[in-house]
């Protein structure tokens, strides 16, 4: 069977929503009182990972050794200053380019879905206002395991009703760049990092991404061109 474009599968923070810089501050809190340099560069590679793995990521960098209950403490207070810190954000907060590219998908009854690994997506979501465009948004307590494992990119193709292979997924994170082409979907890395090299179609910015780009780089890809 022909494989044919169904669905855009997007990471929320850093694709869609601007909000690297707020997990870059309230991680670095957090690193600090570990005692483990951080740097914004760290940051982008620990995109994807879920709070309790990254402060897990954390503690094992610094060689110590910590309670159970001080990494929940963390865990808890990197969420609560990142709530704080997405409060100022509205629709401006949204990346270059992605606004248009939603309302492309719309018009040519493309699906959306969102796979974040984030327990404060629904709520970026609604600060940005593009819920009217979103088909389906994962919900992060249901999954099992987080990214790099493929879960949450495979669920929300099954709750788009899309098979893996009709789906794009566009990522700005090692670990979900992993998940997307385990899940065996079309892949898009977002950024300057060389980790996004591995993806199918690379960009710098999420402004290059276009629906007649995705649907010229899939069909390439598809026929074997690329």
């Amino acid at each position: 069977m022909r494989r044919t474009l169904e669905a855009v599968i997007f990471d929320l923070d850093g694709v869609i929503a601007n909000t690297v810089e707020f997990y870059y501050i309230a991680t670095k809190k957090i690193a600090d009182e570990i005692g483990v340099p951080f740097t914004r560069e760290r940051n982008q590679q620990l995109q994807g990972l879920s709070r309790g793995k990254t402060v897990e990521t954390l503690i094992s960098e610094s060689g110590k050794t910590f309670s159970d209950e001080q990494k929940k403490t963390w865990a808890t207070q990197k969420n609560k200053d990142y709530q704080e810190l997405i409060r100022t954000m509205n629709a401006s907060s949204i990346l270059p380019g992605i606004q248009s590219l939603l309302g492309e998908l719309k018009k040519s009854s493309i699906k959306v879905g969102i796979a974040s690994s984030s327990s404060n997506a629904k709520r970026v979501i609604q600060y940005l206002g593009i819920q009217e465009h979103l088909d389906h948004v994962v919900d992060i307590e249901k999954i099992k395991n987080g990214k790099p494992d493929p879960e949450i990119f495979l669920t929300a193709a099954q709750n788009l009703n899309v098979s893996p292979e009709n789906c794009v997924g566009i990522e700005d994170g090692q670990a979900g760049l992993s998940a997307i082409k385990t899940a065996g979907m079309f892949s898009i890395g977002v950024g300057e990092h060389k980790e996004m090299e591995e993806a199918d179609w690379h960009v710098k910015s999420t402004a290059e991404i276009t629906l007649d780009q995705i649907l010229q780089r899939f069909n390439d890809k598809i026929n074997g061109f690329s």
